[in-house]
């Protein structure tokens, strides 16, 4: 898939404007408030507060006085007869000494910034700081603070007391999968719309989309409206083909009737040596006429499904083989050599008959499009899970805008290659509709660069080893 594709996607285009506009608001957000907090950060102690700080400074100079131990040592060691969470800020050279379990950068940051000479009670993001109260050890003066963890926890400090690219990086991916989760909730109806119409317009008419029908949305009006589409071009393009095989059917009989006609007429002796000339040109429309009722006929039954796939195992080189060797009269009437070139012998599981039929049609479409003493190239190999065919001739070819409709039932070009020849316009269709049965693909491009004559090249890929 390239690049300017994946870009392209609705989906990463949805996922990438609710992205960013998520970390935009929440940075944004967060700015804003970190503007507030910093007013609200520091309040008035309370008596409560005070006799608890006093307290605790009483007990740590008493300690300290009574064990004939630095206060400095008692906390760095982490004495249990010392108070828990005390900070001391040295008087003299700022330094910084606690034994607190909760020893968290922010705190240090906000003691080291405290200018206050009175107690005061300073939150810091999920902790409570209270202080300063000096006290005075062994000549050396320091600042004491208590601090107590806020209960419960508040989602703020916690995330404030997390590394800073462990923030970032949750909430990238917190932020991350909510919007993919919509993005996804959102664009996974338009795939499914999407894989109904690609496999409508690969001539499956009977998809629908049930579920769209419980939507109150503009996706469930779309969806809606693709049922609906689909409903009315089943029921349009039924009544086609049973029309094409009802009226197919019905000239059968008139058909026969003229030939039998035709036969007699031709028994009756001393005939007009002219009237002998349309006679044998009445044949030939007769022939022609049969032809094409017999092809519509055909082609109605597979558009249908009438026709019913009969799989079974066979040689695709042989059929080829047996193909080239049954029409070597029309290829000597018009001096065509054809040259077939195959690597191994590929077997296949496959309809004997509709295969036949679409590769016969596919050769004779060559031959009839051929001009004399040309080549036809037929070339069987296989690629990775599919075996391949083409058949090139060395005809005018057909024009670049006009390649896939020439598979269309009756679509003639505009060059006079069709009404010269006499084609009916359905051995492509037929040969199509055949490929198409057996889960394979079938198209056409031109044979050479030459621009007089670049010929036609059609290929046909079957699933392979096994339909």
């Amino acid at each position: 898939m390239s690049f300017k594709k994946v870009f392209s996607s609705l989906t990463l285009k949805v996922f990438l404007g609710f992205w960013i506009i998520a970390l935009s608001a929440m940075f944004i957000t967060r700015w804003i408030s970190i503007q507030f907090i910093e007013f609200d950060r520091v309040s008035a102690i309370t008596p409560t507060q005070q006799q608890q700080i006093d307290k605790i400074s009483s007990r740590v100079e008493g300690l300290s006085k009574r064990s004939n131990i630095n206060i400095i040592n008692l906390i760095n060691e982490k004495d249990r007869r010392m108070p828990k969470e005390v900070w001391l800020k040295s008087r003299a050279n700022n330094k910084i000494f606690t034994n607190s379990r909760y020893a968290r950068p922010d705190v240090f940051e906000a003691i080291a910034k405290q200018k206050f000479t009175q107690a005061v009670v300073t939150n810091i993001r999920g902790y409570e700081l209270i202080g300063p109260i000096q006290i005075t050890q062994r000549r050396q003066q320091f600042n004491l603070f208590i601090g107590k963890l806020h209960r419960p926890k508040d989602i703020a400090g916690f995330l404030h007391g997390m590394p800073i690219w462990l923030r970032v990086f949750t909430m990238i991916f917190v932020t991350g999968g909510l919007i993919w989760l919509l993005s996804w909730y959102l664009i996974r109806p338009l795939k499914k719309l999407t894989q109904a119409s690609h496999r409508f317009g690969g001539g499956d008419l009977t998809v629908r989309l049930p579920e769209f029908n419980q939507r109150n949305d503009e996706i469930g009006n779309l969806g809606q409206a693709f049922n609906d589409m689909a409903e009315h071009l089943e029921s349009s393009i039924g009544a086609q083909q049973r029309l094409l095989g009802d009226v197919s059917h019905e000239l059968r009989s008139p058909l026969t009737r003229l030939q039998l006609a035709l036969s007699l007429a031709n028994k009756v002796e001393n005939k007009p040596e002219e009237l002998t000339k349309y006679f044998d040109r009445f044949k030939i429309e007769i022939n022609r006429l049969d032809e094409m009722i017999a092809q519509a006929l055909q082609l109605s039954r597979i558009e249908n499904q009438l026709q019913q796939i009969n799989l079974q195992q066979m040689c695709l080189t042989d059929l080829v083989e047996q193909l080239i060797i049954d029409i070597e009269l029309p290829l000597k009437q018009k001096q065509i050599s054809l040259n077939f070139k195959c690597d191994k012998r590929y077997h296949i599981t496959a309809d004997v008959n509709q295969l036949t039929s679409a590769i016969e049609n596919i050769i004779n479409n060559a031959i009839r499009y051929s001009p004399e003493s040309s080549i036809i190239e037929v070339v069987l190999t296989a690629k990775a899970n599919l075996i391949i065919l083409t058949i090139s001739d060395q005809g005018r070819g057909v024009p670049i805008n006009q390649l896939e409709q020439i598979f269309t039932p009756f679509y003639r070009t505009a060059q006079a290659r069709d009404r010269v020849s006499g084609g009916t316009g359905l051995g492509l269709a037929i040969a199509s509709k055949a490929i198409l049965a057996h889960h394979g693909k079938i198209y056409a491009q031109a044979a050479t660069a030459n621009e007089d004559y670049p010929g036609l090249k059609v290929t046909i890929e079957l699933p392979y080893p096994s339909i």
